[in-house]
């Protein structure tokens, strides 16, 4: 968030001398306890050994069994019909839970210790996202105004989604990144080393945690180049690039991934991104010499722009792929098939989501064009101001395709609240009757206007009453039940199979994870190939499963989807037994039913 760290000489106040860092303190523990509180429907449940999504138990998982090996790992076995599943998720994230559950290890062992250490992060995630927007808005804003930030970032629905007690998972920690970058960028325009060294550090940390934190990244580093254009020469702006590229090559050398060190992923901490390093480093490099030379402002900006330009597009011929982002995973078919299971990765499609995930971008962008019109005649705060909106129209267009981006139209939002409450309290200065008016005003929009949006449809239509018979689907006591299926292939619904993996011994057929794609998609053919024969589908075969585990899911589970009546799937929902299985377990409470194969003699029935 590079904005204008002038003060408006217009201004009716002197700015506030810098927070002291106990206020950062406060302003994490608001937060980490807020986020708790806004999500205390998860708290019985997760305190009963429940979590709330399927990453959460797969990353404790992927912890578990790397532990057994002696340290982490990228692989997680059991999955994909046996074949090790490729796991890209930072070691970074993973790190910081084992020394969270170290301490615990002696007094309730690894496997209790790595569950509550992961569910402490959620907290702790936006607790440091509270601070860390405070800290990212102190520069250019009053003192009093930056709690604003962490008291209302674990409400909006973009933030609490992924901030519920019980996910054990980076969104937030992504958000809280680059906010710490950015409060970091902002004071190294003073020309002080050690935040212009800090800024690249936090930058490297951030795409280290994870590579979606990258445009954002690149727009906080965009933002120093700016103030370049209209200052005296800043030293520390070669230190900036040096510490970005040390950070991104030091942690490439610590964890590569599962492929080495050459290949180029861009899901994950790759070459790509030492790369990119790099051509920050040339860049700040190529600055600092222009600075050093006797040139006309005029022609020092433009050769700066041109080779900072080059170097950008010159990174990107290398790596083309990084410019497709997510798009660049996978074929369009693929894609169409395994994101439309996957909900995070749906697009805002109801009025409830428009107005809680969208709706912060939308606030923000309005406010950064009145900034940029306020400041019009002054080209160095338009310029911040047009980066800022930049990145938040960037971070609400991904969130309108994947509902993964959420949380950033939301920090952003969060982030320059202060800013507008601060805004608001000096164009109004002489009448505080109507500036504490337009401070309630404010955050009323921001807090009611999703819970009204969200409510608004169940007000005015008729939804049909919750079926309380229906089955839970509930996995917490599954392991009894799968016991004859040890060590074997079950074909089951992807999003169950980190869950089972967790809490059992059998081997998925495939899961929701981008490297698994083929795993998934067999999975998927197994479901919805026609059942109705007396021998095993050629799909179900393929898939090497020698047990069916069922649980009815609704039509509107992607697998349910247009399948056919004679679909495994179809004919399970109906309680129709295809000829080739046999039912050989049920559990009530939960209405899993457990199948084994028996044609060909492929199986012998558990005793």
């Amino acid at each position: 968030m590079m904005v204008n760290r002038v003060q408006d000489h217009r201004s009716r106040y002197m700015p506030a001398p810098p927070p002291s860092r106990v206020i950062y303190l406060w302003l994490f523990c608001a937060a980490g306890v807020l986020s708790v509180l806004a999500s205390f429907r998860t708290i019985w449940p997760v305190l009963h050994g429940n979590l709330v999504d399927p990453d959460s138990f797969m990353r404790l998982l992927r912890i578990q069994q790397g532990l057994r090996t002696g340290h982490l790992v990228n692989i997680v076995n059991r999955d994909d019909s046996g074949s090790p599943l490729i796991l890209e998720w930072s070691r970074l994230f993973d790190a910081a839970i084992v020394a969270l559950a170290a301490p615990l290890v002696p007094l309730i062992g690894w496997r209790h210790a790595l569950f509550v250490s992961g569910v402490a992060t959620g907290p702790i995630s936006t607790g440091l996202l509270g601070a860390s927007l405070g800290f990212a808005a102190a520069p250019v804003t009053q003192r009093r105004f930056i709690w604003a930030a962490a008291v209302i970032a674990p409400i909006v629905p973009g933030i609490r989604n992924f901030s519920a007690f019980g996910v054990i998972h980076y969104h937030i920690a992504q958000a809280a990144a680059v906010a710490i970058t950015s409060g970091c960028a902002l004071r190294s325009c003073s020309g002080h080393r050690v935040w212009a060294a800090m800024t690249g550090i936090t930058g490297g940390m951030a795409i280290w945690l994870m590579p979606e934190t990258m445009p954002w990244v690149l727009l906080a580093q965009a933002g120093l180049g700016w103030y370049w254009l209209f200052r005296p020469p800043v030293p520390p702006l070669l230190i900036n690039g040096a510490a970005f590229f040390a950070t991104l090559a030091a942690a490439l050398a610590v964890d590569p991934p599962h492929g080495g060190y050459l290949t180029p992923e861009i899901d994950r901490l790759s070459i790509v991104y030492v790369g990119l390093g790099l051509a920050i480093l040339l860049v700040t490099f190529s600055l600092a010499r222009l600075d050093k030379v006797d040139l006309p402002t005029k022609s020092r900006n433009l050769i700066g722009i041109f080779v900072a330009t080059c170097i950008f597009l010159a990174w990107l011929a290398i790596f083309p792929h990084v410019a497709l982002g997510p798009f660049g995973l996978m074929s369009a078919s693929e894609m169409h098939i395994f994101f439309g299971s996957i909900s995070e990765t749906q697009p805002a499609r109801t009025a409830s989501q428009v107005v809680g995930l969208l709706g912060p971008g939308i606030l923000a962008c309005t406010f950064a064009i009145t900034q940029i019109l306020y400041y019009r005649r002054r080209l160095l705060p338009v310029g911040a101001w047009s980066l800022f909106m930049i990145g938040t129209v960037l971070a609400t267009g991904l969130t309108a395709r994947f509902l993964i981006f959420q949380q950033y139209p939301s920090a952003f939002l969060c982030g320059i609240l202060p800013i507008m409450l601060d805004r608001i309290t000096t164009r109004l200065g002489s009448r505080e009757h109507y500036a504490a008016a337009g401070r309630v005003g404010l955050v009323a929009v921001i807090v009611l206007g999703p819970i009204i949006a969200d409510a608004a449809p169940k007000m005015l239509w008729n939804h049909a009453k919750i079926d309380h018979h229906r089955p839970t689907c509930s996995m917490r006591h599954i392991a009894h039940l799968l016991a004859p299926a040890a060590d074997q292939i079950v074909l089951t619904r992807p999003g169950e199979v980190p869950e089972l993996l967790y809490r059992t011994q059998i081997i998925g057929v495939g899961s929701l994870y981008q490297h698994g794609v083929r795993a998934f998609l067999r999975d998927w053919a197994a479901w919805r190939a026609n059942a109705d024969h007396k021998s095993e589908p050629a799909a179900v075969r393929a898939s090497g499963a020698r047990y069916v585990l069922f649980c009815p899911a609704g039509k509107s589970y992607p697998i349910a989807q247009k399948s056919g009546p004679e679909a495994l799937w179809t004919m399970l929902s109906q309680n129709r037994t295809p000829p080739w299985l046999k039912k050989i377990g049920q559990q009530k409470s939960s209405g899993f039913r457990l199948y084994q194969i028996v044609t060909d003699g492929r199986a012998q029935i558990a005793k």
